[in-house]
């Protein structure tokens, strides 16, 4: 590792490392909040909902689901219990594991998706890819990759 890899941050590199703290912390509570507003549910919810519908086999498992929502198995429970209790996803014990629990989207989960997807839509292009320019994005979504394959690599 050359000093500049393990030294301090320079100036530039010090001000991306604090816009992208600001903009981990700043965008999913405004993503949140335009979704609690504009279709009463929050962004959470509406990400379990999304992976639900996505599934191939219809279902996941709850341990699975939280690693896809990035949640706590116990925040992931909680979550999937209000859904539940709402008839927008249904738990079952897992066939060939007894001890794990599947989650499955509802009609009605998948009607609240639907209804709450514009909503999230706007909001993703007003507050974030709008102010993308058109030749920015590729390479932000080549640092957004690079970035995510060296956290997965992390010790």
């Amino acid at each position: 590792m050359t000093a500049q890899q393990s030294g301090p941050l320079q100036r530039a590199e010090e001000r991306v490392w604090r816009d992208l703290t600001r903009f981990i912390i700043m965008a999913p509570r405004l993503l949140d909040e335009d979704l609690q507003r504009g279709a009463n549910i929050s962004l959470s919810e509406y990400t379990v909902l999304v992976h639900l519908s996505e599934a191939a086999s219809g279902h996941l498992r709850l341990s699975e689901l939280a690693d896809l929502a990035y949640l706590s198995g116990s925040r992931m429970t909680r979550l999937v219990g209000a859904l539940a209790a709402q008839n927008l996803v249904v738990k079952t014990r897992a066939e060939n594991d007894a001890r794990g629990i599947d989650v499955q989207i509802t009609e009605d989960g998948l009607a609240r998706l639907r209804d709450a997807y514009p909503v999230h839509l706007a909001s993703v292009r007003a507050r974030i890819m709008n102010r993308i320019d058109r030749p920015s994005l590729a390479c932000l979504g080549k640092v957004m990759t690079s970035i995510l394959t060296g956290l997965q690599r992390f010790p």
